[in-house]
Order: structure tokens, then C-alpha cells, then sequence
């Protein structure tokens, strides 16, 4: 077996195995693929974290005693990129003395398994670290799904005092302000948007809606950037870019005196990557604001702390943040979408 080994790409959950004995490897191959599971085998710690690093996975499965790094060295690297729900790990060993309990758990696996192991146990194990996953993660989509269909009343409240104004001034103009309006609200409450996979072009056409929105209301005091390749379209997880838009406004921009500029960037990287920025020149935030934007209980901040556990999910990615006050905040990501990410949940 040369390794990394990739099984045939299918629908099932993808398992990376790891084990410095190609017989071993072997064997849980043919064990996992029966099941059936996508299986990646890799015969140590530096494979495994190369697959981590650019492959969607379900669960990882380490053997404990490896000649490069161990099975604990490889967790706790895991670990600092995803959490116990994230990306589960199960490790394996051939005999299991309490310390090694202790620094598996210690380390971040889910679960320890000693050999030789009985297959129904086994496969229970891992059935059951996917299952949790996939809860956690279908938990996180609907989340952003409430949060989405959470219109703000205030927001609700401007937008008709500014419809009703438009009426006596410019009927044409009420009657685009009240499509839009009606394109965000329907987009808002489609409960769609809690599968897995939605499209760059569709995010796009909510964004416009409310920028056109607020475009109306703000006038002058907003100016909207694109910088959009016009054909440019990918697949990504639903409503990453569009909260990010609204923050930047009502966050940024609405508070400032005088106003400023809100501005989107969508660029193609490398051969599958799509390079995103959402940045405005609003008030910023203090370093101390910024250090705690993915802790605290902020109404800012929970569309994006959801954002950055769906970027990890599906990309392996995490958001970057640059936010400076009196200057202005920039929010950017990669989207990589690779052969195995999920079409839809599992």
C-alpha cells in the first residue's frame, strides 16, 4: 500500500487512518471501506497532518505508538485547529495503562481503544464520534438559520418609515427600496439555508438587496464598493459573506460621523481557493474588543463566531480579523471547497 492512500471518492463520511504498520493499515482499510466509509490512510504523524490540513474530515483514527511523532503529539497538533466536535479523534494501542489514559484525554482524543478490538465495538465507536459531529454541526446551521431570520426590529421599523417616505417623494424609488426589501426578507426566512452547501452567486444577491437598502437610507453616507469578477461563482457554505456586510454597516459605518465606505472583494486563489474580504473604514475596534470577538456574548459577534466554526467545518480555515479604531475593520477568509467536502448533511 503506498500511502497516503485514498479510497474511491463517495457520499460517506471520510475517515483518516493512521498507523505505522502498512499491514495495519491494511486491515482497517478493508474494515472501514466495508462499513462503508471514504477512507485516507496515511503511515505517519507528518502524512496526517499534510491530509488534515488541506482535506474535509470526519474523524481521525491514530495509532498511539509511532516512531516519528506519537499518536499524542499528532492530537494535541490536531487540537490546535479543531476542536473535540470539530474534528474527532479516536486513538488506538496495542495495551492501555492509566497515564496513557490521561495523556490521550489530555491531548484531546475523544476516545482511546485498545487492540485487538472487537468489530462491532469498534465500528460502534466510530459510528458514534460521526454522529456527534454531524449533530454538532447541524446544530451550528440552524443557529445561523435563527440568527438570520431574526430581523432586527429597528432595521424593520427604518426600512418602512423609509418606503412610506419615498411614497410622497418618489413612488418609483418606494417600489425598488420594497423589492429589495421583499427579496431580503424572503432569502432572510428561507429555511434552505440551513443545508450545507449554497452558492457565491445566490449570497451575492441577498448582499445586494440589503446594500441597496441601506444605500437608500444612508444616501451619501455610504458608498459601496465591489471589487466582483463579474462570471466569478463557487460553492460555500450559506450566509459567510452577507452577515459580515451587515456588521460592517451597522457596526462600522452607521455609527460614524460623516460615514464612510463598506467594500467587498471576491478574488480567485490558486488553482481552488476563493479569497474573500468584507472591510470598511467605520470605527474599528480597540485590540482588547478584537482579542475577545470569538468569546464574548457580543450581538456583533455571533454571526461570526457561527461564520468561523462552519469556515473550519467545511475548509479547515479560520476568519482573520484586522480592526483598528477611527480606521476601520477587515474581515477576510478562504473559501477551498475540496472533493470532499459535503454535498449536503450527513
Amino acid at each position: 500500500m503506498t500511502t497516503p492512500y485514498y479510497s474511491r471518492t463517495s457520499e460517506a463520511p471520510t475517515v483518516l487512518i493512521v498507523d505505522d504498520s502498512i499491514e495495519s493499515l491494511k486491515i482497517l482499510t478493508d474494515m472501514l471501506e466495508d462499513v462503508p466509509y471514504q477512507v485516507i490512510a496515511a503511515k505517519n504523524g507528518k502524512e496526517a497532518l499534510d491530509v488534515v490540513s488541506r482535506t474535509k474530515l470526519d474523524l481521525v483514527i491514530l495509532d498511539l505508538m509511532m516512531p516519528d511523532m506519537t499518536g499524542f503529539e499528532v492530537c494535541a497538533n490536531i487540537r490546535e485547529r479543531f476542536s473535540l466536535v470539530d474534528l474527532p479523534v479516536l486513538i488506538i494501542t496495542a495495551a492501555i495503562i492509566d497515564h496513557d489514559k490521561y495523556n490521550a484525554f489530555h491531548a484531546g482524543a475523544n476516545d482511546i481503544l485498545q487492540k485487538p478490538f472487537n468489530y462491532s465495538e469498534f465500528t460502534a465507536r466510530i459510528k458514534n464520534l460521526i454522529m456527534m459531529k454531524h449533530t454538532a454541526n447541524q446544530a451550528t446551521h440552524l443557529e445561523m438559520a435563527f440568527l438570520q431570520s431574526q430581523i432586527k426590529p429597528h432595521f424593520l421599523y427604518n426600512v418602512l418609515n423609509t418606503i412610506i417616505s419615498l411614497t410622497y417623494m418618489d413612488i418609483e424609488k418606494a417600489r425598488e427600496v420594497t423589492a429589495e426589501f421583499a427579496n431580503y426578507l424572503r432569502k432572510s426566512f428561507d429555511f434552505q439555508n440551513t443545508s450545507a452547501i449554497s452558492s457565491f452567486r445566490k449570497e451575492l444577491s441577498i448582499i445586494n438587496s440589503f446594500l441597496s437598502i441601506e444605500k437608500t437610507r444612508y444616501g451619501e453616507r455610504l458608498e459601496v464598493i465591489f471589487e466582483v469578477d463579474p462570471d466569478i461563482d463557487f460553492t460555500l457554505p450559506p450566509l459567510m459573506i452577507q452577515p459580515l456586510v451587515e456588521n460592517a454597516v451597522h457596526h462600522g459605518i452607521s455609527k460614524k460621523r460623516g460615514g464612510g465606505w463598506v467594500k467587498l472583494t471576491v478574488k480567485k486563489e490558486g488553482e481552488n481557493g476563493y479569497y474573500i474580504k468584507v472591510e470598511d473604514n467605520g470605527l474599528g475596534m480597540t485590540p482588547e474588543k478584537l482579542n475577545d470577538i470569538f468569546s464574548s456574548d457580543m450581538s456583533s459577534s455571533v454571526g461570526l463566531k457561527n461564520i468561523n466554526k462552519r469556515l473550519k467545518h467545511f475548509c479547515g480555515g479560520e476568519l482573520k480579523i484586522q480592526s483598528a479604531p477611527d480606521v476601520g475593520t477587515a474581515v477576510s477568509m478562504v473559501i477551498h471547497m475540496n472533493e470532499s467536502a459535503d454535498v449536503s448533511m450527513k
